[in-house]
């Protein structure tokens, strides 16, 4: 005879399928229109709702918070870049940089078994109790980016092809759309193959793929899609308005198959980072830093000629539009490089010429950061912590609040935070000082290292016309999820403490986010199977027992094009 107890679900595996950059503001009209059937059933049998992201809502704190289940002051991940120790020069960040345990590493080392498939922020390659496939920034095949090593040849035996993601920088002129739709399907089509090898391969209790697809496509064509958008062109929105919708239908029909045969021992979750809208105008952050006064200028010959000429215009972003309608578009690498590598680096204005001992402030990265100059923390700070730290920091979030958009007279900084409203944790102190949003999103506050316009507002004349939000998706499918809950107030940094749950594991007290306990049936018990592997060794630094390792120059510099090409490194 059955009680109560027998009736009980004991689910305790864990598949997530994560979609970068996925949207509701997409798929809710689509969903309505009949055209995501597969999503449609999982927001109707399962729970869903929009899932909050990091600020600013970027690829590397956001996958990294969701991994960690903490904020960036724990993980201390802010940004793809991280400035350069006593310098003011920036390095890309991996997951060597991140310091704190990651899903993957506290899962195996209780002995659960782990099947990670091209996860952002997992390169270098952790050591689970399973397999792991290393996503962005991995930079290129020829590096190590499985683990274990030689399961690279083992993919490409099984499978016959690997390709990492395909580079949106294809589409970012109109003759190279094509190519790049055609390689992103091949992505997908190998990155499904070889999940499903992974899956058949591995006696897996927690699974995850993540396609990037959703987040390129819509970083490249959305002003196809988009008709109120600045770079809409209605004849090549004929062939090309219905990209996006077209790559979620194709993403929609794979989970089908998916979520017709998922056990019953097992949740589905299907998330994204952040969510995704239109992109119109840069805002230069280190520009506006400079005409407020914040920012100064060496004194000497040369920085008064470079600045001369930046005034005139002469800057990366103007030389490169004007080598591509001239058709030298190649030459990019050569004009738009950072850190002043490029052919013409002795006439651009840069941060070398930036007189540090005067600057109060500065901006280096994307959305909208700002760093104090502050005395002890940065190599030649000039502002001393205490009063004089927030009588600065004050001044510039009360003329941020002022500053308009020229052509339009609107207000663009949206929200304005100081950096202990959003972070907390033993890497605090190397947040940014000041992060804003700006306005909608549409505006991306940028610091360069190299000052890429002479403007300060400045719309986008071709690359990307679609850029991140704050919004992301969460949706849970299985026998331990409620059917039809819409939930509120879910956050990324929620995911970590939820799936660890969901699989009957203990959450650690460092965790920042809570368990979506609203989603789950009250007769669901996660009771975790017998281990009956040995626990994978890791350490407290991400789980990765080669966090003392250091990128090559060589990689350094391989990650930092990488990062150029995908707009997020000017």
């Amino acid at each position: 005879m059955n009680t109560d107890s027998d009736r009980k679900i004991h689910p305790d595996k864990v598949l997530v399928i994560g979609l970068d950059g996925a949207t509701f503001d997409l798929i809710k009209p689509w969903v309505a229109e009949g055209a995501l059937p597969t999503l449609q059933r999982l927001m109707r049998e399962g729970a869903y709702g929009e899932l909050r992201s990091t600020v600013p809502p970027m690829t590397g704190p956001a996958w990294t918070t969701f991994a960690t289940g903490v904020n960036p002051g724990k993980h201390r991940l802010y940004d793809w870049i991280a400035r350069k120790p006593q310098s003011y020069e920036f390095l890309p960040v991996t997951a060597l940089d991140c310091k704190a345990p990651m899903i993957y590493s506290l899962l195996s080392q209780t002995g659960r078994r782990v099947c990670a498939l091209n996860i952002p922020m997992t390169y270098p390659p952790l050591p689970v109790n399973g397999v792991m496939v290393s996503g962005l920034p991995a930079p290129s095949t020829r590096n190590t980016i499985t683990y274990p090593t030689e399961l690279y040849q083992e993919i490409l035996h099984a499978v016959g092809d690997y390709i990492l993601y395909p580079d949106p920088g294809q589409a970012y002129s109109d003759s190279g759309v094509d190519a790049f739709l055609t390689r992103l399907y091949k992505t997908t089509e190998l990155r499904i193959k070889t999940l499903d090898y992974l899956r058949s391969r591995e006696a897996w209790d927690f699974a995850m793929v993540v396609f990037n697809g959703t987040d390129t496509i819509s970083h490249a064509l959305w002003k196809y899609m988009d008709k109120t958008h600045p770079l809409h062109d209605p004849q090549q929105a004929e062939k090309y308005g219905s990209a996006i919708h077209d790559y979620y239908q194709h993403l929609d029909s794979q989970l089908a198959r998916i979520v017709d045969t998922l056990p019953d021992d097992t949740t589905l979750v299907v998330m994204s980072d952040h969510g995704f809208g239109p992109f119109h105008k840069f805002i230069h952050v280190n520009n506006w830093l400079m005409r407020e006064g914040f920012m100064k200028l060496k004194p000497g010959a040369l920085a008064r000629i470079k600045h001369t000429l930046f005034r005139l215009g002469f800057s990366p972003m103007n030389v490169y539009d004007t080598l591509m309608r001239l058709g030298f578009g190649a030459l990019k690498r050569e004009v738009v490089r950072g850190q002043g590598q490029g052919l013409l680096k002795t006439l651009f204005l840069s941060f070398e010429d930036v007189d540090w001992s005067r600057t109060q402030a500065y901006s280096l990265g994307n959305v909208g950061q700002i760093r104090i100059n502050l005395v002890g923390r940065e190599p030649f700070g000039c502002v001393q912590l205490g009063l004089e730290y927030e009588r600065v920091r004050t001044e510039i979030i009360e003329r941020l609040k002022t500053l308009r958009d020229p052509k339009t007279g609107e207000l663009v900084a949206e929200t304005i935070y100081r950096r202990e409203e959003l972070y907390s944790g033993d890497y605090f102190e190397e947040a940014p000082d000041i992060v804003f949003l700006p306005r909608r999103l549409e505006y991306f506050g940028f610091g360069e290292y190299e000052f890429g316009s002479h403007k300060i507002i400045e719309a986008m004349k071709r690359g990307i016309s679609g850029t991140h939000r704050m919004n992301g998706i969460f949706l849970a499918y299985g026998a331990a999820v409620r059917a039809g809950v819409e939930i509120q107030n879910a956050a990324l940094v929620d995911l970590a403490p939820t799936i660890l749950h969901l699989m009957g594991e203990e959450v650690p007290a460092h965790m920042d986010g809570r368990v979506l306990t609203e989603v789950l049936r009250d007769d669901v018990t996660p009771i975790a199977r017998k281990r009956s592997t040995t626990p994978t060794p890791t350490d407290s630094n991400g789980g990765n027992p080669n966090q003392g390792d250091v990128l090559s120059a060589e990689e350094q510099k391989v990650l930092a094009e990488r990062l150029r090409s995908l707009g997020y490194v000017g």
